[in-house]
């Protein structure tokens, strides 16, 4: 990978993937090019993971991209990756009956249906959206958003909704929608992400994510397979050890699992307190070659499997992707070629690979299928959460306030979400922050009105390449 180096201070970062990798182009573009990514892994992408097999990619981390995806779109635009929509999604009932997905969320009613979207949307907009990000610090924010995201849904009358994040919440690894916070729910659960459903706007990039970060990665300085031994902080500068030597840098970046953190560099008591109060779940992704499996459709739920996740259920396969040919070479070569499916379950306590293994085949068998060989299976530490009582606590506030003392900053799925949307849009703002303080400006004269619309004006900007 090639280097760039440019004027102004250093600029460390943590983690390869989406969070480290993005912050690292967007502050590229700004013009802060001495910026070095450490990574301890042999790759870069991090929850990215493309494997290709008999010339079709096929992805067993990140694969989705929804209206909300406007950097990624930009991105993928410039290097010429192009994307293949995934128009059918079924859900299985408990009673085995299969419906069109957007049917079973929509129910008999359209109108109502709609009627209570847009509702939503409204809501989430003034008392979601609009405090987080503008309002101060409030008792009443705090304790809303840290019942849990099924309750909060029930309490405000939005069952379609709910209906909705049974697949987008639990489906897709971010924990039972009855247990995960109200915070996380509709940080996901966004307008951008429902309308893109609503409209059946659900894309993948053809050649897979990880060849996206790939390319952002070449003009990047990346530093594969460094492990972190030590990080001391000399005032606000940085001594990095790793395996490989020893790095210095004017700002540290996190994006790495917070609660690694305590591992190599000491916590001052601040840290201590917002990062205990994060915990992780595991989810797991199969590669598993099948016969006599669902062929026409792109996506699979199954809810009784949804419904039962955070219990009796756990283990069982939640969805299931199937991979078709996506260029014109797989395609020709389609008849003949083996069906390919993604699996996804959740891990955790007693959860070996084996019994993963024998819930998936007994799903597989259940539903008229035979697994003939797994190609791969991937778990994935994921989907970071503070408790409840955190949240009602006001962590949420206390985390953003560690942004930047003694140059330290923090990103990825912590401080946002694990969609890679969610996790761009945070670090443009994140980018804004340092690149103020780097310069010498400040936001607090604006206050946090005009700073917002400083970031919206940088934002429309940066999307229309002025």
């Amino acid at each position: 990978m090639a280097k760039s180096s440019g004027p102004g201070p250093s600029i460390g970062i943590v983690g390869a993937g989406a969070g480290g990798l993005s912050l690292a182009r967007i502050l590229t573009e700004r013009g802060l090019a001495n910026v070095t990514v450490i990574e301890r892994a042999g790759r870069i992408g991090g929850k990215a993971l493309t494997i290709p097999y008999q010339g079709v990619p096929h992805e067993l981390g990140t694969c989705y991209t929804t209206y909300g995806y406007t950097h990624i779109a930009r991105w993928m635009e410039e290097y010429g990756i192009e994307s293949q929509r995934l128009p059918n999604h079924i859900i299985q009932l408990p009673d085995g009956t299969p419906q069109d997905f957007r049917d079973f969320v929509l129910g008999s009613n359209k109108v109502k249906a709609y009627a209570e979207i847009a509702r939503y949307i409204w809501v989430w907009w003034t008392r979601f959206f609009t405090r987080q990000h503008f309002a101060r610090k409030t008792e009443a924010f705090d304790k809303e958003f840290s019942q849990p995201f099924g309750a909060w849904l029930d309490d405000n009358g939005f069952s379609v909704v709910k209906r909705f994040a049974w697949r987008t919440i639990t489906g897709m690894g971010y924990g039972h929608v009855d247990d995960v916070p109200a915070l996380n729910g509709l940080r996901w659960n966004m307008p951008s992400l429902i309308l893109s459903a609503a409209a059946i706007r659900v894309d993948e990039p053809v050649p897979g994510y990880q060849v996206l970060w790939q390319n952002i990665a070449w003009n990047l300085d990346v530093r594969l397979d460094h492990h972190i031994e030590k990080v001391t902080r000399h005032g606000e500068r940085f001594e990095v050890e790793t395996n490989k030597g020893t790095l210095h840098f004017d700002h540290l970046v996190i994006s790495s699992p917070l609660d690694d953190l305590a591992r190599w560099m000491e916590l001052r008591p601040d840290e201590e307190e917002c990062f205990s109060s994060i915990s992780w779940g595991e989810y797991v992704t199969t590669l598993v070659v099948a016969e006599g499996w669902f062929q026409t459709e792109n996506t699979h739920s199954f809810a009784s499997n949804l419904y039962g996740a955070n219990g009796d259920r756990r283990g069982h396969v939640l969805v299931a992707r199937r991979t078709g040919p996506k260029t014109p070479v797989s395609e020709a070569r389609e008849e003949g070629r083996p069906d390919v499916y993604v699996c996804y379950q959740y891990g955790g306590d007693g959860m070996t690979d084996e019994v993963l293994g024998e819930y998936l085949a007994a799903d597989i068998a259940a539903q008229g299928g035979k697994v003939v060989e797994v190609l791969n299976r991937s778990r994935w530490k994921y989907m970071p959460r503070m408790t409840g009582e955190a949240i009602a606590g006001g962590n949420v506030w206390r985390l953003r306030e560690l942004q930047g003392k003694q140059n330290t900053w923090y990103t990825g799925a912590s401080l946002s979400h694990e969609a890679v949307d969610n996790i761009v849009d945070f670090n443009m703002q994140l980018a804004d922050r340092m690149e103020y303080r780097i310069k010498g400006f400040s936001d607090k004269p604006l206050g946090k009105f005009g700073f917002m619309a400083r970031q919206r004006w940088r934002h429309y900007l940066t999307l229309h390449n002025k």
